[in-house]
């Protein structure tokens, strides 16, 4: 179950750093979006997985 959270936590933040990427594009800071998605959803994946421990 450890390696599914790791591998959906992983997913997740990529699929935040394309839409990061598009959505800096409109603000002409292309990668600045995508990192700032792809860490706010890397954070989120880490304190949803201290909080739901099993």
């Amino acid at each position: 179950m450890k390696k599914f959270r790791t591998v959906a936590a992983i997913v997740i933040m990529f699929f935040a750093a394309v839409a990061g990427y598009f959505a800096g594009a409109a603000l002409q800071s292309e990668m600045g979006g995508a990192i700032l998605f792809a860490v706010i959803a890397g954070f989120a994946c880490v304190i949803y997985n201290m909080d739901n421990r099993e």
